[in-house]
């Protein structure tokens, strides 16, 4: 019955029979239908190319891949570096995903649809995200083969803490089947986690 945000690396269990799937299955049994289970699912290709980290493209490829990139659909769009357990879980039937185009979160369960609704594209990892929305119902963060350097949660704190600096992201909202680039204000994310 309880609410909890799932970070994990299936890798570091050794072999599990039936992989990511056996994980997933076992994650809803424990938690059943009247918990919630909740991982991030970022897209991170979904960002602005011209500001990804660590790679310098020329100016003409980037305005060719802004104008190129197909707008973000939760429920088709992947996830970038989350791992096959996520993958798995944010296509299980009854999985909700937040309309975040980089920083999403996919939820099962009973408040499923309070946690990824409205999730806002200012201040995405802030009170108007799921991990605010997960903090109202007194979640609980699951590291299962992962270290504190992997918790998203610990970025709602960012968000609530004054001095953190700000920053702004330019994100693709899907409009008429397209992109629509546009900024948002945020925060620089001050504590580890993707």
């Amino acid at each position: 019955g309880d609410s909890v945000i799932v970070h994990s690396s299936l890798s570091s269990l050794g072999f599990v029979v039936g992989g990511p799937i056996t994980a997933v299955q076992a994650l809803m049994d424990v938690v059943a239908d009247a918990g919630t289970i909740v991982m991030p699912s970022h897209s991170y290709y979904y960002g602005d190319p011209g500001r990804w980290y660590g790679t310098a493209l020329p100016e003409s490829w980037i305005r060719e891949m802004r104008d190129s990139l197909p707008a973000f659909d939760p429920a088709v769009t992947p996830t970038t570096g989350m791992g096959k357990t996520v993958e798995v879980f944010r296509t299980w039937p009854g999985t909700l995903r937040s309309r975040h185009p980089v920083n999403s979160f996919a939820a099962w369960g009973h408040h499923a649809e309070r946690v990824t609704a409205g999730h806002t594209y200012e201040y995405w990892q802030g009170d108007g995200s799921p991990l605010g929305r997960l903090y109202e119902l007194d979640g609980k963060v699951l590291l299962i083969g992962v270290g504190y350097d992997r918790n998203t949660s610990f970025h709602l704190a960012d968000h609530r803490f004054p001095h953190t600096p700000k920053k702004r992201m330019t994100l693709p909202l899907p409009k008429d089947g397209r992109c629509e680039w546009r900024e948002f204000d945020g925060v620089q994310e001050m504590s580890s986690g993707p």
